[in-house]
C-alpha cells in the first residue's frame, strides 16, 4: 500500500476522535512573549482526555496488527509502506504486548486520528500564527516511553533538520500524564536564542537509538514540563531539551508533530535524505491561511 492510498484508507480507524472539539484560538500576548523569551509555551487542556485516548488506542491497534515479532532481526520496519516502527533498543522489563517492545512510530500524521489533529483548524491557527500562512507538517513521532525506557539526552531538534528556513515548530501532545517519574521533558528556557550547539553521539553503554547529545550543559536553569493528557507543549526547534528515564510502572505516551514553512528546502546530502525519507513525509496543512483537508 503506497502513501497516497494510506491517507485515504479507513483501515481500522475508530472514528471516535473529534477534531472539531478543539478550540480555534490565536496565540495570546502572554504566549507570544513566552515564545520570544523562553522558546516555548504550554496550552493546558488543548485536547480532551477522550480524544487523546482514542489517538493512542488507534496507534496501539496498528502495532498489534503488525507487531515487532513479525520483523525480528530488523532495526525497524514499515507498516503499510509508510509508518516506520522503531523497536526499543533493549527489551523492557515485563514486556508482554506488542506495543511494549516499540519505542516510536514515525509518520503517524498520515493516518486516522493523528492525521485529523494535524489538519485541524485549531492546530493550523496556532502554528500559523508563528510560521505564517503556508505551513506543512513534515514529521511525527508516536512515542510510547514504556516502563524502563531510557530518556533522550539534551539536544536541539534543528540539529536533525538541515533546512534552508528556520525555525520549525514542535507540538508535544501528552497522550498520558507526563511526570518526573515516567520521564517528562525538561527544557532550558531561553536556549532557543543560542546557535546550534555541537552534538556528540550518545555514549551510554548499550545506547543504539541513534541519539546525539549536547555535552557540558549546566542544568541549573532547566525546567521539568509535567503535563496532563491533552496538554500541548509548543516549542522552538532551537530550544534545548531532553527527557529522562521512565522509572514508573506505566507508559508515558505522547504525539510529537514538527511543522515547517511550505517550500522549505532540505540542505542535507543525498545519503542523509535517503535515511530521512523513512521518517519524514511532508504534507500541506495551511495554504494562504486556509486549512488544507487531509
Amino acid at each position: 500500500m503506497n502513501r497516497d492510498t494510506l491517507r485515504q484508507t479507513q483501515h481500522f480507524w475508530t472514528n471516535t476522535y473529534q477534531a472539531g472539539e478543539l478550540e480555534v484560538a490565536s496565540i495570546t500576548k502572554a504566549e507570544q512573549e513566552a515564545w520570544e523569551t523562553d522558546g516555548y509555551f504550554i496550552r493546558r487542556g488543548f485536547d480532551s482526555a477522550k480524544n487523546v485516548q482514542a489517538m493512542c488506542d488507534e496507534l496501539v491497534d496498528l502495532i498489534r496488527a503488525d507487531p515487532p515479532s513479525a520483523h525480528s532481526g530488523h532495526p525497524g520496519y514499515l507498516i503499510d509502506g509508510a509508518l516506520y516502527v522503531q523497536p526499543e533498543a533493549k527489551t523492557p522489563p515485563h514486556a508482554v504486548n506488542p506495543e511494549d517492545f516499540v519505542a516510536k512510530v514515525f509518520n503517524a500524521h498520515l493516518v486516522g486520528n493523528t492525521r485529523d489533529f494535524a489538519h485541524s483548524p485549531a492546530v493550523g491557527e496556532l502554528v500559523g500564527d508563528i510560521l505564517g500562512p503556508n505551513l506543512d507538517v513534515f514529521q511525527t513521532q508516536f512515542i510510547l516511553k514504556n516502563p524502563g525506557a531510557w530518556g533522550q539526552p539534551w539536544h536541539q531538534d534543528s540539529h536533525y533538520f538541515n533546512f534552508d528556513q528556520q525555525p520549525q515548530v514542535g507540538l508535544w501532545l501528552a497522550l498520558t500524564e507526563a511526570t518526573l517519574e515516567n520521564g517528562c521533558l525538561h527544557v532550558i528556557p531561553g536556549s532557543h536564542k543560542r546557535p546550534l550547539q555541537r552534538h556528540e553521539p550518545d555514549l551510554r553503554p548499550g545506547a543504539n537509538q541513534g541519539y546525539l547529545e549536547i555535552m557540558g550543559l549546566s542544568e541549573e536553569r532547566s525546567v521539568p514540563v509535567t503535563m496532563k493528557p491533552g496538554d500541548l507543549l509548543v516549542f522552538h526547534s532551537y530550544l534545548i531539551h531532553r527527557s529522562t528515564d521512565n522509572v514508573a510502572p506505566s507508559r508515558r505516551a505522547a504525539m510529537v508533530y514538527h511543522f515547517g514553512r511550505a517550500n522549505t528546502v532540505n540542505l542535507a546530502g543525498p545519503e542523509v535524505q535517503k535515511l530521512q525519507a523513512m521518517v519524514t513525509s511532508w504534507a500541506p496543512v495551511l495554504r494562504d491561511g486556509q486549512t488544507v483537508a487531509a
